[in-house]
């Protein structure tokens, strides 16, 4: 994303790339927010890539199962 900064605003190409950035952007920002926010996943729990990569995948599975089951219940 394009940041403003004093006496320089934004153009008009840099408005528009923002726009189409921040449509993705919300989503996923949204998904890492609820891991880290609802299941404590600002820290991990083990040392070494396997292993957090692991921890991670397992949250982002049960992410997406009780996703899953919110939207079929509605």
């Amino acid at each position: 994303m394009h940041k403003a900064a004093r006496n320089r605003a934004l153009s008009a190409d840099e408005k528009a790339a923002n726009r189409l950035i921040s449509s993705v952007r919300a989503k996923v920002e949204r998904a890492f927010g609820t891991l880290k926010r609802g299941y404590g996943f600002f820290r991990t729990r083990y040392m070494g890539i396997p292993k957090v990569e692991l921890e991670f995948l397992l949250n982002a599975m049960a992410f997406n199962l009780k996703k899953a089951v919110l939207m079929a219940g509605s």
